[in-house]
């Protein structure tokens, strides 16, 4: 069990927007207040690493969300790398990239991931400081199993 585990081994479950998964009950956890789509909830780590859902309307395509998202962080932050992935959790396929760029002076490393929650499309960003990630990727994975099984 990793430290961030190890430190969170009380969890705590977010149980709203039509979604259910459990997080460590240290993080914290912010919902976006709006009634517009594509709505969001975040859980950040102590060290502010984070993984955040977004939920949008059916019959938007999992490839544009991607792109879009993909986008927007390349816009947003320096020397942006970005590479092709599918991975499948719980019996779902998942499509997306695996990123690494810079913040400030850090270098990132992070994940976009899109699915379909029933009829929703969805897609899942988690990011966090390259030297902690491997191990805050246990943790993100964990929350991403239990969203897909619920």
């Amino acid at each position: 069990m990793n430290q961030y585990a190890t430190k969170a081994a009380v969890v705590a479950t977010y149980d709203n927007l039509g979604v259910k998964f459990s997080y460590p009950e240290n993080w914290r956890i912010s919902e976006d207040q709006t009634n517009a789509w594509p709505r969001s909830v975040s859980v950040h780590s102590p060290t502010e690493a984070f993984w955040t859902l977004m939920i949008y309307e059916p019959g938007t395509e999992l490839e544009a969300l991607v792109d879009a998202v993909r986008d927007a962080l390349s816009e947003e932050y320096t020397d942006f790398e970005s590479v092709p992935a599918e991975q499948t959790i719980e019996g779902v396929d998942l499509i997306g990239c695996d990123l690494n760029f810079y913040c400030l002076d850090f270098l990132v490393q992070a994940k976009i991931r899109a699915l379909m929650l029933g009829v929703r499309p969805c897609v899942i960003l988690y990011q966090g400081e390259d030297r902690e990630f491997d191990e805050m990727e246990l943790v993100f994975s964990a929350i991403t199993h239990d969203l897909i099984r619920s």
